[in-house]
């Protein structure tokens, strides 16, 4: 079912129907299979009716989607809050969140894995990739390039970013932080049109 209008996220309302959606989701999920889910459960659980459900979204996947994003926004906020200037030190925490939160998110995603995998991926890449926007529009290196050339650069260090991350948390045995970082940091700074910092320790 698609929606008529895109709801306003900015209106506290939406935000709290969306937000009871998110959590009766959960819920469910920690009881039964996502399989064995429906809109239905979900919209009971919510205390809402299915057509508030298909005003926000298309599907229980999407809703997953928008979960796995908002959560890792208000990591990247808790982390990296706006306005936090680009240094390789940033750079570093921007990577250790990826890590942590693959990590953290990973470990408790409900079999079969693979179906949230994508998910993730394509919601965390969205973000990062926002994040990496800002710092190159801030960065005097990058004012003269053109907006399709830095779109490019954010979206291949947003792959790079999250493709380090999937094999930090997945090597065994695991890599020390400070050892994955010295050799990771590097090789995406080398992809940014932007001056490179100082180097994290």
């Amino acid at each position: 079912m698609s929606r008529t209008r895109p709801p306003n996220e900015n209106d506290p309302r939406v935000r709290r129907t969306r937000r009871a959606l998110t959590q009766a989701l959960e819920a469910l999920m920690a009881e039964k299979s996502f399989a064995a889910i429906s809109v239905q459960d979900v919209a009971r659980r919510a205390d809402v009716n299915r057509a508030t459900f298909y005003a926000h979204f298309r599907d229980k996947d999407e809703l997953v989607e928008y979960a796995l994003r908002a959560s890792f926004r208000e990591r990247l906020r808790a982390g990296l809050p706006r306005g936090t200037p680009f240094t390789a030190e940033n750079l570093g925490r921007l990577i250790r969140i990826v890590c942590d939160f693959l990590a953290e998110v990973g470990g408790h995603c409900p079999p079969p894995r693979a179906r949230f995998e994508p998910l993730m991926e394509r919601q965390v890449k969205a973000e990062l990739v926002e994040v990496l926007m800002e710092w190159m529009a801030t960065d005097h290196t990058t004012r003269s390039a053109s907006a399709p050339s830095l779109d490019l650069a954010a979206k291949v260090a947003s792959w790079a970013i999250y493709g380090a991350a999937v094999q930090w948390v997945q090597q065994t045995p695991p890599l020390s932080w400070k050892r994955f970082i010295q050799q990771v940091l590097p090789m995406i700074l080398a992809g940014l049109p932007v001056n490179e910092p100082g180097r994290a320790a």
